[in-house]
């Protein structure tokens, strides 16, 4: 049986590779013109050149980084114990990237930041943690 605080965390999960995937691909699509204003306006020096693949690569990173949140999300819905350890790497490190932000009031860490600390109670309680292994084991027992 699947907890009800597993879907919620898995719908989390969901939504951050949902707004991961549409900020990469703005940066890889919106990038490009900008690349062009930036070289009109530099008549294109070596450090336009030298920095225009920069952010096509970013834009990728982050997408790459969504597409991980999907795939670990769909992992807790399959009740995989890789995917609450995956999922509980993810929040820690975006709670300490998100840190500094919310101290200066920023509202998207303010929203984002208790979420993130959230999924990391919830998923390091023990009996969260049971359930993921007793799914484990009754996966190993059909084998």
């Amino acid at each position: 049986m699947r907890p009800f605080g597993v879907i919620l965390v898995f719908l989390y999960q969901i939504c951050r590779a949902l707004i991961g995937i549409v900020f990469g691909l703005f940066i890889v699509i919106y990038v490009g013109p900008t690349n062009k204003f930036v070289a009109a306006a530099s008549q294109g020096n070596a450090a336009e050149r030298f920095m225009a693949p920069f952010g096509h690569a970013a834009g990728f990173v982050i997408i790459g980084f969504a597409l991980l949140h999907m795939v670990a999300g769909y992992g807790l819905l399959r009740m995989q114990n890789w995917a609450r350890q995956l999922t509980l790497l993810y929040s820690v490190a975006e709670l300490v990237l998100e840190l500094p932000s919310a101290l200066h009031v920023n509202l998207w860490a303010l929203a984002f930041a208790p979420l993130n600390a959230l999924c990391i109670l919830y998923l390091a309680m023990p009996p969260v943690r049971r359930a993921f292994l007793a799914a484990r084991n009754q996966r190993q027992m059909a084998v």
